[in-house]
């Protein structure tokens, strides 16, 4: 026993340990040292060393049992959307861990594999990932396992926990933990990657009106209520729409027999709830309201003793104007809402005063130009005066109750991008169409709103309106939203700049000419740079007087650069004369011809004769070999995109040559390659989705000489 006596001795007792944890014939051997001291006969201060022994002991321990490995439960987390690979991921927390008869847990070694989706093909025999091996203790110390191929694990240099963010489905791991005795504890788990997010169900906002067609029966389609419902990973066109939960209903029909066992007239309210659901089964779903509208008395009146307002907005060159928000107020409270042109409020009580109100307020640069701009400017220096009272409100796009240069500076920035709408009117403005201007020179106080007065008889009322839109001098503004042809031009105005070879970090200044500037009131375009290869510095004037505020600087960093000007007569100037100059910075040496475009990305590119005829505009480059067009690499979205007939790819060359269109999937398989020889200036390509051999998302890439661009389009079934 330790410090043990008795009448003949003073016994010590202790021992040391080394722990050698591989051995050939056994899986833990331990050298234990063993001493005892006599302390009667041990005595070192004075050199007696007699009565102190050692003794080495050898203990082999052995274990046939494998270590037990056990996967720590997991939960669903919100998946999203890669867009580079068109895969949906999820993230999991996938973790184990392990017991051992006899080595310590910090001394086994860990490895996991990774089978995608569970179907055996990996490159790692089978498995498509491999981390490990590695102990903890090792990983404490900072050392790196032998295999780190996780690219989807968060941390891809552990073995102990496989967490990370995987794609949609069902995938299987292996979990390998080796003890000191070579035993081999192996758990094989198949791990589920689920999308758990419902879809973000978007309705048509406000109520939506249908009219009764003549056969007494309409049918309105839940997916035709949906006004851009979106899932973290189902793509748009796979998502389910029904009405009410109910999986069977993806349309609603009602007939005349509804209007009766409602006791309906003119009109039927529908409450609905459309459902989205996503390809996973989650579901949500948003309420709206649907109003059948019987405005033909295709079905019989039950009750005749109520009243109806219909009506029709169009522009003063008699447009159809839709949509239009329309409100129906009494005693100054919103009673109903509609959206359409024509509309209709039926079922109204009798003896009852009403107020409609329509709204409009989408894409305020509809059909504004520069073009306004100089009718503004003749009408405000009596050139040409603006004689229609609906012109003079669009031009007072201040709304101050005159036409002055505030308005033509509050239309200039929307032009030029510097704002996205007018900061004191809305987009459209409607004035009844039965209203007479006292003097149609001075609008401004004319109504916005119509007010109908029923009696105590059934009738109905025809309540029209002209639809004004703001900005719009010249009638360009779409009325409805079917897309129009563009704007026909004649002929081009050519800008002109000298071709020089730029060098990198030098400062030049670009001096924009014209050879056929003639006659000219006024331009807009868009000056498209190549932001690699140039800085921009700023503007100075020329003999054309514009100033900063001529020119949209907002969208620079992206390689745009706006602008617009405008005279109250036409101008001409020579061919050697400057009209503007735009000061750039060199980033990378080239040819200036192909870092520079006039393009209509953002301000359509127009110019405006004094008889008001439009042409187009373009960038050439003087050289010593004569003109030639500038030009920018630049690879467009293709149109439509979706798709699933045909989609047209187009891509902007700053010289000819050949060049190479790639299309791949998300794996990176190459599909199709197109070997075309580009003009300089814009191209097309069209695509054919019987050569693509496939569906889903799909990446297209164009290279040319010194240039790539990748972008991506999706197949629809």
């Amino acid at each position: 026993m330790n410090n043990a006596d008795d009448n003949c001795a003073l016994i010590a007792i202790e021992y040391d340990d080394e722990v050698f944890t591989i051995e050939p014939d056994a899986c833990l051997k331990v050298i234990r040292t063993w001493t005892v001291i006599d302390w009667c006969q041990y005595d070192p201060s004075r050199n007696i060393l007699t009565g102190r022994w050692e003794y080495q002991q050898v203990i082999k321990v052995r274990d046939n049992d494998d270590p037990v490995v056990t996967q720590r439960p997991y939960t669903c987390e919100p998946a999203v959307l890669d867009n580079t690979t068109g895969l949906c991921l999820g993230h999991i927390e996938l973790c184990a861990d392990a017991t051992d008869n006899c080595s310590p847990l910090d001394w086994l070694f860990w490895e996991y594999k990774i089978d995608l989706y569970n179907d055996g093909v990996g490159t790692h025999s089978g498995y498509d990932f491999v981390v490990g091996s590695l102990t903890k203790r090792q990983f404490d110390n900072g050392e790196v396992p032998k295999f780190t191929h996780n690219p989807y694990a968060d941390n891809p240099n552990s073995p102990f926990c496989a967490s990370g963010t995987y794609p949609i489905g069902i995938h299987k791991i292996r979990w390998i933990v080796e003890d000191g005795c070579g035993n081999i504890g192996v758990r094989d788990e198949l791990f589920e990657v689920k999308d758990c997010k419902a879809p973000t169900p978007y309705c048509l906002t406000g109520v939506i009106t249908v009219p009764m067609p003549a056969n007494g029966c309409v049918t309105i389609w839940a997916k035709d209520l949906d006004r851009g419902s979106y899932d973290n990973c189902t793509p748009q066109s796979r998502l389910k729409f029904y009405f009410d939960g109910d999986t069977s209903a993806t349309s609603k029909t009602i007939c005349c027999s509804d209007f009766v066992a409602n006791g309906a007239n003119d009109e039927l309210i529908v409450d609905v709830e459309m459902w989205v659901e996503d390809l996973e089964g989650n579901t949500d779903y948003c309420k709206t309201v649907i109003i059948v509208q019987d405005n033909q008395d295709i079905c019989d009146d039950i009750v005749d003793l109520k009243g109806r307002i219909n009506g029709d907005l169009r522009t003063e060159s008699n447009d159809v104007t839709n949509p239009v928000k329309m409100e129906l107020y009494e005693n100054g409270n919103m009673m109903l809402e509609r959206t359409g042109s024509p509309y209709t409020f039926g079922d109204l009580k009798l003896a009852t005063t009403y107020v409609v109100k329509p709204t409009r307020t989408e894409d305020p640069s509809n059909g504004v130009t520069t073009a306004d701009i100089v009718k503004i400017q003749k009408h405000i220096l009596g050139q040409e005066v603006i004689t229609s009272p609906y012109k003079l409100i669009a031009a007072d796009v201040t709304n101050n109750g005159k036409i002055t240069a505030s308005d033509i500076s509050e239309i200039r920035k929307l032009i030029l991008g510097v704002t996205s709408k007018f900061a004191t009117v809305e987009s459209w403005t409607f004035v009844p169409k039965s209203y007479v201007f006292a003097d149609p020179t001075q609008p401004w106080g004319a109504p916005r709103t119509a007010t109908e007065v029923f009696g105590t008889q059934r009738e109905v009322k025809q309540s029209d309106f002209v639809a004004i839109k703001m900005g719009d001098l010249n009638g360009n503004a779409r009325a409805s939203n079917v897309m129009s042809g563009s704007v026909r031009t004649s002929g081009k105005l050519r800008m002109e700049i000298d071709e020089q070879e730029m060098v990198a970090g030098e400062v030049y200044k670009v001096n924009f000419k014209s050879n056929d500037f003639r006659n000219i009131s006024g331009y807009q375009f868009t000056l498209k740079f190549d932001s690699e290869m140039l800085n921009f510095e700023g503007v100075e004037s020329g003999v054309l007087g514009t100033t900063e505020s001529n020119f949209g600087t907002n969208r620079v960093n992206e390689g745009i650069l706006t602008t617009s000007w405008n005279s109250g007569t036409g101008t001409s100037y020579g061919s050697d004369e400057t009209l503007f100059t735009v000061v750039f910075r060199s980033v990378r040496s080239g040819k200036l011809s192909g870092m520079l475009a006039i393009t209509s990305e953002v301000t359509a590119a127009e110019a405006y004769e004094a008889s008001e005829e439009v042409k187009g505009v373009s960038l050439n480059a003087r050289t010593e070999q004569g003109v030639v067009e500038s030009g920018v690499f630049e690879l467009y979205q293709n149109n439509p995109n979706p798709f699933n007939k045909e989609t047209v790819v187009s891509y902007r060359l700053p010289e000819a040559g050949s060049v190479k269109l790639s299309i791949y999937d998300v794996t990176g398989k190459v599909i199709r390659v197109y070997e075309i020889q580009g003009q300089k200036g814009l191209n097309t390509q069209k695509i054919e989705r019987s050569e693509l051999n496939g569906g889903g998302v799909l990446y297209y890439q164009l290279d040319a000489t010194n240039h790539t661009a990748t972008k991506r389009m999706v197949v629809v079934e």
